[in-house]
């Protein structure tokens, strides 16, 4: 972690602390402009609004905009796995002056404040809040536009962000439920201010009598505030404007809209794991707002996302089936803004681009999303950068790995962090596993099909290589060893009968038959290329499954070879990207352990001997996690129930590709189901001797 940072906001004292300007920040909402100088504006408010604003409100709005500033201000150390524990979080001491410090130094908001904010931007908050003087009243933040029209009645604020999965809320709000909304929308960059406008007219067109009342937020800073991207507590900002508009307006409740799968927040690989991923609707930040805008308001308030349960292409079918298709391209996900330009308003490779892209193919809409607005196309350009590259490669990678999960507890020990939602989503944890175990099913299902219909779009240029070699098409066609080519073709007569990898995919031909390319079952495909090996050779198949785990790892430590005389393309092994992923993502668990040390810490200060109970539950489960992680490649696993679980997994993978083959080589999948028994010692043996050419070809 880094060094204690001081944030002395407004005409806070700083009583007892030694100023230091290499360490410490100043921050203003009002007085001369200057580098300190924060300007805070709500636009499109009519006067009739702004009335019987209380003062924990005013002061909400105040902290949040504050904590937003401190954010961007103040960069994180590294953005690098390997310091991503010291260098990325943050020591923030904020002194704030508010108009009620005894309400704000009290536990309860303290704790919410910390707590949350804390796990949002995986930095460690502390807060002072002494006694405001000469507080600029309310009115001065906002910029009245009053032409005799205050919207009727409104029903609902929903946050609006010009995203695809706010712009499906609004139109589920507007369009299809029919109510009457206020859509807010926090103007973070001038570069999105005509696509929000463009977004607000084409909503207005459709609604007619009910178009949404817009209000849009802008904090303003001097450019040399301007250092951190990542803008973690940019939500906090964003849900204290939103429920303090719902306050003028006597409403009790605030929706976000975001799908499911980013508020989960499960890693889509090493470099975005714990809060470098974005954490803006996680469940627990949801929790958290809606406990500390009930403290600020004296009575409940809601925060809600009805979307949690979506996956981005449920979400763009929202937006389809209402016919509002022509409003996709005036979206905008890319969380690269200051990469924008008029023509690629997506850059294409941040994780938000290539989660909208997939979606977009999946929901069968992507001839409304041009793909020449993104400076990178996901599927068919070169990256140049290696993280990059794996971003892309590791998403898809780690929808293989959720869909060959055969059950909900294999999910689970999968991928650990997941469970850590349950208890902060409504219904017994029971319902809820399942609940995220079908969501992430679903999705992971989605990616897959998506990928499948862009290799069948490009399988010739596949085929040809006239694809860069490190496009992502590329990428998972020749995954898992490096690929070297010759500079001629060479034409070979191929053998009857071949089971073996060519490149990153597994080829198949019995009998002289067609070629049968074998894709998504590529575990399966190992054993069965083992077994045709060493015919009528009985082999355990505890070392069948180890040695291909051993083999996983040689392959990460030996990538990058060159035999002489050949060209290597320079892609990114899908297999070998997936492997080094997981041994990375070591780092996240032991970064999770600390975030439970430091609940544990809070639930003894509280006493609550239940919440330590199952805190150190969860800290047993990461333990394992871990322990397996780093058992990679290594030691035999002793307990009966964990044998029986190879021998089945071994027995479904074989399963699953035979089942695979027999939908395009029915006699091969026939022969091969007839020939090879599986059990302690599978084997493969046939009356008749047939032989099979099972060696890879990496030089064709």
């Amino acid at each position: 972690m880094q060094d204690k940072r001081y944030i002395i906001c407004g005409n806070a004292p700083t009583d007892g602390i030694e100023e230091n300007p290499d360490r410490d920040l100043r921050l203003r909402l009002w007085g001369k402009d200057g580098l300190d100088k924060i300007t805070l504006r709500i636009e499109d408010i009519h006067k009739k609004m702004s009335k019987d604003v209380p003062d924990s409100f005013q002061d909400l709005l105040e902290i949040a905009t504050y904590v937003y500033s401190a954010d961007q201000a103040i960069p994180r150390g590294a953005d690098d796995v390997d310091s991503f524990g010291h260098g990325w979080r943050r020591d923030l001491h904020f002194i704030i002056p508010v108009r009620k410090p005894d309400f704000w130094n009290g536990d309860d908001i303290h704790q919410a404040l910390r707590s949350t904010l804390g796990f949002l931007s995986d930095d460690n908050y502390h807060f002072e809040f002494v006694k405001l003087k000469e507080a600029q009243a309310f009115q001065g933040y906002l910029k009245f536009d009053d032409d005799g029209r205050l919207f009727g009645y409104p029903e609902q604020v929903v946050m609006f962000s010009g995203g695809l999965d706010s712009l499906a809320g609004a139109i589920d709000e507007v369009l299809n439920e029919k109510h009457k909304v206020v859509l807010v929308t926090h103007k973070s960059t001038p570069k999105l201010n005509t696509r929000h406008r463009r977004l607000e007219k084409m909503i207005a067109d459709k609604a007619g009598e009910n178009a949404p009342l817009h209000i849009g937020v802008r904090v303003n800073k001097n450019k040399g505030l301007n250092y951190e991207y990542t803008q973690r507590s940019r939500s906090f900002l964003y849900v204290s404007i939103g429920a303090t508009i719902a306050k003028m307006l006597n409403l009790k409740s605030v929706r976000f809209y975001e799908n499911g799968v980013i508020s989960l927040n499960l890693p889509v690989c090493a470099q975005v794991v714990g809060g470098r991923a974005t954490r803006t609707t996680h469940p627990r930040v949801i929790r958290g707002f809606q406990e500390i805008i009930s403290l600020v308001a004296g009575e409940p308030f809601t925060i809600e996302n009805p979307y949690i349960w979506k996956t981005k292409a449920g979400v763009i079918e929202v937006i389809t089936k209402a016919g509002c298709q022509d409003m996709i391209a005036a979206s905008t996900t890319c969380t690269h803004t200051w990469e924008m330009t008029n023509h690629h308003t997506h850059c294409g490779t941040c994780s938000q681009c290539i989660d909208r892209r997939f979606a977009m193919i999946a929901a069968k809409a992507d001839q409304h999303d041009p793909v020449e607005a993104y400076k990178a196309d996901i599927f068919t350009q070169s990256r140049s950068k290696d993280e990059d590259k794996i971003m892309a490669a590791a998403y898809l990678e780690r929808a293989n790995q959720v869909r060959d999960q055969d059950d909900i507890t294999q999910f689970i020990a999968r991928f650990s962090e997941v469970s850590r939602v349950f208890r902060y989503l409504n219904g017994n944890p029971g319902s809820v596993a399942q609940k995220v175990y079908d969501l992430y099913k679903r999705h992971a299902k989605e990616v897959c099909d998506a990928m499948d219909t862009m290799v069948g779009r490009n399988i010739t240029a596949i085929r040809q290589r006239t694809l860069p070699g490190d496009c992502l098409l590329r990428t998972v066609y020749e995954s898992g060893s490096v690929i070297s080519v010759p500079a001629i073709p060479v034409e070979q007569k191929q053998p009857d009968n071949y089971f073996r990898k060519r490149g990153g995919v597994w080829a198949a031909r019995f009998n002289g038959n067609a070629e049968v390319l074998v894709t998504g079952v590529d575990k399966g495909a190992e054993y069965i290329n083992f077994l045709l090996a060493r015919p009528n050779k009985e082999t355990s198949v505890y070392e069948i499954v180890c040695g291909f785990a051993i083999d996983s790892c040689n392959a990460v430590l030996n990538s990058n070879e060159t035999d002489e005389g050949f060209q290597v393309t320079q892609g990114v092994p899908l297999g070998d990207t997936g492997f080094v992923a997981d041994r990375k993502a070591v780092e996240q668990y032991r970064e999770t352990a600390h975030e439970l040390l430091r609940e544990i810490e809070e639930a003894r200060a509280e006493n609550n001997d239940a919440e330590i109970q199952r805190l150190e539950n969860e800290m047993t489960q990461i333990t394992a996690a871990i322990n397996e992680a780093v058992g990679l490649g290594g030691k035999l696993r002793k307990s009966n129930d964990k044998r029986k679980n190879i021998r089945d997994a071994f027995r479904s993978a074989v399963n699953r590709a035979i089942t695979y083959l027999d939908k395009y080589d029915k006699p091969l999948a026939a022969h091969l189901k007839e020939s090879i028994k599986c059990g302690n010692e599978p084997v493969y043996r046939t009356e008749e001797e047939i032989v099979w050419e099972v060696r890879p070809i990496v030089n064709e």
